[in-house]
């Protein structure tokens, strides 16, 4: 999620410290990780023209970048289909729409209905009996809730940090 311009200042900061102007940072080895296709950079307000241009991908170091692709969904491994659902998201091979949004099956989504109580549907269905597993790092780590605008998840986390 880091911006391409602080990585082009850890670049331009590499290549005077050793004094090796023509080699990506200074001829270090640097180790990104991440898919790029699915973590943005934050880019407050911002359109999303601008959030492309802030990502790495749009950087001049990109070329000089090695690029190891996720075959395997090692954090998925126990769900074969949502493991595979993931990667033909990832490469582009999922359905979509006319607007290019790929469709989630209704059985993996919490609908909305606008009642007032969705984020406590929400979070019971996603960290059920939460109060008594908080403790437990497997089972808070094993959960996500994915949301289209971070408000929601900036709601959802005050929630939860108030409950600990």
């Amino acid at each position: 999620m880091t911006k391409r311009q602080a990585v082009e200042a850890l670049d331009k900061s590499l290549r005077d410290i050793m004094d090796r102007p023509k080699l990506p940072f200074g001829g270090k080895i640097v180790v990104f990780g991440g898919d790029f296709r699915q973590v943005l950079p934050v880019v407050r307000k911002g359109s999303r023209a601008q959030i492309v241009n802030a990502s790495l991908r749009r950087s001049y170091l990109w070329d000089w970048m090695w690029h190891l692709k996720l075959v395997r969904n090692m954090q998925a491994q126990s769900d074969p289909w949502f493991a595979d659902y993931l990667l033909r998201i990832g490469g582009g091979t999922e359905e979509v729409n006319g607007d290019g949004d790929v469709h989630l099956p209704d059985d993996i989504c919490v609908p909305y209905t606008g009642d007032g109580k969705d984020l406590d549907r929400l979070m019971e269905c996603i960290f059920p009996e939460l109060n008594e597993n908080m403790a437990s790092k497997d089972y808070i780590t094993s959960r996500a809730i994915l949301s289209t605008r971070n408000e929601r998840v900036d709601m959802i986390n005050m929630k939860m940090i108030s409950s600990f």
